[in-house]
C-alpha cells in the first residue's frame, strides 16, 4: 500500500507541476513580442462603401488650390459626394472661407478649386465625403495639413 500512495502522490505532484507551468510559458511567449509584431495586431476600423478619401491644400503665394475626393467600390457604388470647406483657423477655432459640393452619380467625386486667401493665415480644408451603394451610404470627414501664408 505503500508503494499505491507514492505513484498517487507523484501523479498528482507531477499534474499540479504541469497545470501550474503552462500559463507562464504562454505568459514568458507573449512577454517577448517585439513592438512591430505589437503594432501588427491592433485592428482600425475599415470602412465599408468608402474606398479612398482625400483631402488637400497647397499654396502658392495667395492662390490656394483645394482637391478633395472620394472613390467607392467600382462595381457597387451607385452615388458619391465630396463636400471640401476651406477653413481659417481663429484661434483655436476653424471658420468656413468657402464651401464647394459636387455630387455623382458614380463611384467617384472630386472637388478641384482655387481660392484667393490672405497673408499671415491658416488654413485647412475639411472633407466630408459620402459614397451609397443603393440605399446604403456610408460617410467620412478627412482633413488636410495645415498651410500658412
Amino acid at each position: 500500500m505503500d508503494k499505491k500512495f507514492q505513484k498517487a502522490v507523484a501523479t498528482v505532484c507531477l499534474g499540479a507541476a504541469v497545470l501550474t507551468l503552462t500559463p507562464a510559458v504562454s505568459m514568458a511567449e507573449t512577454a517577448v513580442l517585439s513592438v512591430n509584431q505589437q503594432q501588427e495586431t491592433v485592428l482600425s476600423p475599415r470602412m465599408m462603401y468608402i474606398e479612398d478619401a482625400k483631402s488637400n491644400l497647397t499654396i502658392s503665394g495667395t492662390k490656394a488650390t483645394v482637391t478633395a475626393s472620394v472613390s467607392g467600390d467600382l462595381n457597387n457604388a451607385t452615388k458619391a459626394k465630396v463636400i471640401a470647406e476651406l477653413q481659417l483657423k481663429s484661434g483655436n477655432s476653424w471658420i468656413p472661407v468657402e464651401i464647394w459640393t459636387v455630387t455623382k452619380n458614380s463611384y467617384t467625386a472630386k472637388v478641384s478649386e482655387t481660392y484667393t486667401v490672405k497673408s499671415n493665415n491658416t488654413y485647412r480644408v475639411k472633407t466630408t465625403v459620402t459614397v451609397w451603394e443603393g440605399s446604403q451610404s456610408e460617410t467620412q470627414t478627412v482633413y488636410s495639413g495645415e498651410k500658412t501664408v
